[in-house]
């Protein structure tokens, strides 16, 4: 379970395999343990593959999301989105996003359900959570502490 498949090395780093989600895992039949198929998701399926391009939704950002100060918005927005994710065959959804904004010139902000502001994320982010796992998807908080600053990212 702890061995992801789908990335192979390629120029010194390693690229997605055509038609694999960003993170995979194999199936363990004996135990009925099905494969993972995580898709990140901080606006809407990540559509790696030209022949995917337009089949996903664009959905609002996490942080416009944040600026409603609703969860009951939040999670319908995350049923939504989850949704379109068991449509497309995952079982993993990587977000939300929650960490706190501090620097405002990271480029990643928009991702995140926080904005500025710990007691929003901790409430948008329970409710994006329940609205994903509406439809038994997993959901995965990320970022969710010191990723303030995107200086030198892949260097």
């Amino acid at each position: 379970l702890m061995n992801g498949v789908g990335w192979a090395p390629a120029n010194g780093w390693y690229d997605l395999q055509k038609w694999w989600y960003v993170g995979n895992t194999e199936p363990i039949h004996r135990l009925g343990i099905p494969s993972l198929n995580l898709q990140d998701a901080s606006a809407g399926f990540r559509e790696y593959w030209s022949e995917n391009v337009g089949t996903a939704t664009a959905w609002p950002s996490l942080l416009s999301m944040a600026s409603t100060w609703d969860p009951v918005a939040v999670r319908d927005y995350a049923v939504a989105v989850g949704a379109e994710f068991v449509g497309k065959g995952a079982n993993a959804l990587l977000g939300p996003g929650l960490n706190v904004q501090r620097v405002a010139k990271n480029g990643r902000n928009f991702e995140y359900l926080s904005g500025e502001d710990p007691k929003l994320g901790a409430v948008l982010g329970a409710a994006y959570v329940e609205g994903v796992q509406s439809h038994d998807l997993i959901a995965v908080m990320k970022h969710w502490v010191l990723n303030n600053q995107e200086t030198h990212r892949g260097s």
